[in-house]
């Protein structure tokens, strides 16, 4: 269960980069534990879990650039490599040498990316609903969203709306979700989107060696299962848990499932140095790999 914690507006803080000021609030104490959003979200939209992980983490919730109190990029930059050097440079700023990682769709991203760049600084890796390339076989559904949400980014209503119905059923979250993503500016999200595009780190993963939890929510309609049996299959050191109920948006759908599933891994509390089949549950057909080699 989620332990009783209240998340009272944590203080902001700026970096200042040579293109873009990020921003980062800071919540908890323990182990650094930093949270990475998605496309179109911020820091703030980690409301539903950052209390009850800041109970036994300290939380490093970083905006990537463009997004939520972040600026936009005056280079226009908004590639993944960016995004994990903008997220290195806070760990730097906070004197942090080392901390798990947690990223949701393109938070994910820039996770791997960490983890791949920058190996020596990551610990634990949590991987929500995210990819390491946009998949070939079965991609044509994503490949064709991605192609709607470029035509609607012209008219950022449209887009919010489109998006927001994609992740939430309840009308209530929903609106609220597109009230959100509408706040976004268009440039960015094109070029993000153009970015998560190109993204490519298949070729890697073999030398990403961190324990790595994939989470994947059942019922998400973004991300392509088959993505995450690519990590999954080049990983060393990975395991799946598939989370019931969920949809791409998995803190929110599920939220005491996904405080569970991410605390009992990063405390080391899932025999996670056996074997991946004792967090595999059932719903999904199994990947080629699910065990770490």
């Amino acid at each position: 269960m989620l332990p009783p914690c209240s998340l009272l507006n944590p203080a902001s803080y700026y970096l200042r980069r040579p293109d873009v000021r990020i921003h980062y609030r800071r919540l908890g104490a323990g182990p650094p534990l930093l949270l990475l959003h998605g496309l179109g979200s911020c820091a703030d939209d980690w409301f539903p879990v950052a209390p009850g992980l800041a109970a036994a983490f300290e939380l490093i919730l970083v905006d990537v650039r463009g997004h939520g109190h972040s600026s936009l990029a005056s280079s226009r930059d908004y590639a993944i490599a960016r995004m994990a050097e903008d997220v290195l440079a806070v760990m730097d700023a906070l004197d942090i040498g080392r901390a798990h990682v947690l990223g949701l769709s393109l938070g994910g991203c820039v996770a791997l990316q960490l983890a791949v760049s920058y190996p020596r600084r990551v610990d634990r890796l949590v991987l929500v609903n995210t990819f390491a390339r946009l998949r070939n076989s079965g991609l044509a559904t994503l490949r064709h969203r991605l192609s709607r949400l470029y035509a609607c980014a012209r008219d950022m209503d449209v887009l919010a709306e489109f998006v927001a119905a994609s992740l939430f059923d309840d009308p209530e979250i929903r609106a609220f979700a597109a009230e959100r993503l509408r706040r976004n500016d268009r440039g960015c999200i094109v070029r993000t989107m153009l970015a998560i595009a190109r993204f490519n780190l298949l070729p890697h993963l073999q030398r990403v060696h961190h324990p790595a939890l994939v989470l994947v929510g059942a019922r998400d309609r973004t991300v392509p299962r088959e993505c995450a049996w690519d990590m999954m299959a080049r990983l060393p050191r990975a395991w799946l848990r598939v989370i019931p109920d969920a949809g791409h948006a998995l803190p929110f759908d599920q939220p005491e499932r996904f405080y569970d599933a991410v605390s009992r891994f990063l405390l080391g509390q899932d025999n996670t140095n056996t074997r991946a089949s004792k967090l595999t549950p059932a719903p999904m057909s199994q990947p080629t790999t699910t065990s770490p080699r």
